[in-house]
């Protein structure tokens, strides 16, 4: 029976480079398949690319008030055996839900790949939604520069960390990247430390 799975991690943690590798597996066994994007990643038009330069078309770029049962999707969906889902942190709780429900219902494998939490530390909307349905998890690990495991996604605009701007705010875009760190460096590029104290003595 198909399912709904979330792989997840912070960046450069080789979520897209896994979705492409899984989407190769599929087509090598001649499965007919959808890719989806967000509409929000503007990142690579209608292709999903990764940091080594590979891509792969999208089908569907859906907007965050479309619906995944909508006629055109959905007749698409139903010739599917399997969908995979970029920045999936992009969708809406119930753009999630229906992505639940076409798996169990239509028997649909469907994979989400996508961030756990903002620059901020803060969960997505569809981050949230995923820990709640998705009947398996999976994280993939990436190293913080010091050695340390990362579990914090920093901004960094011209070339300075900010806890500033937009939730959404694409890499590679307006001067804007991310960094991956640990939990004690994203402390002390962003100087959480500073603040903290600040508080203490008021």
């Amino acid at each position: 029976m198909a399912d709904l799975s979330y792989i997840y991690g912070v960046m450069e943690a080789g979520k897209t480079s896994k979705l492409l590798q899984d989407v190769f597996n599929y087509r090598k066994n001649e499965h007919n398949i959808i890719v989806i994007k967000p509409l929000v990643d503007k990142k690579g038009g209608n292709k999903i690319i990764s940091r080594i330069g590979d891509s792969i078309d999208v089908d569907i770029l859906i907007s965050p008030e479309e619906s995944f049962t909508d006629k055109k999707n959905l007749s698409m969906i139903q010739k599917a055996k399997a969908i995979f889902v970029d920045e999936a942190q992009f969708l809406s709780a119930s753009q999630i839900k229906e992505l639940w429900l076409i798996a169990h219902l239509k028997d649909v494998q469907v994979f989400c790949y996508g961030l756990k939490t903002d620059f901020r530390g803060i969960p997505f909307e569809g981050s949230c939604a995923l820990f709640g349905y998705a009947d398996s998890k999976t994280e993939l690990i990436t190293r913080c520069p010091c050695g340390n495991i990362a579990n914090m996604n920093a901004r960094v605009v011209n070339e300075e960390f900010t806890r500033e701007g937009d939730v959404v705010a694409i890499d590679g875009i307006d001067n804007i990247k991310y960094i991956p760190l640990c939990s004690d460096c994203y402390i002390s590029k962003l100087k959480l430390k500073e603040d903290f104290n600040r508080k203490l003595t008021k």
